[in-house]
């Protein structure tokens, strides 16, 4: 939702683990982004069973606001 921005902005951290270090940051102006598989073997080395990340939404006001953090299983 974009909570009254000007613009939709995304940034997307992409976590080694849960609460881990960043090993990526992708940006998004809509709600969905793209992880590319040469990005994920860069990454990984192969593709990992989960993935966590940290989703933020940008704020012209406050920059990044706060993270909503989850771990997805990777099918």
């Amino acid at each position: 939702v974009p909570l009254g921005e000007a613009s939709e902005v995304y940034k997307i951290d992409i976590l080694d683990a849960p609460g881990g270090m960043v090993l990526r940051t992708l940006s998004s102006t809509s709600e969905s982004a793209t992880y590319a598989a040469s990005a994920i073997t860069t990454d990984f080395g192969t593709a990992p069973a989960s993935l966590s990340v940290a989703v933020y939404q940008l704020s012209a006001v406050v920059g990044r606001g706060f993270a909503r953090a989850v771990t997805l299983n990777v099918a």
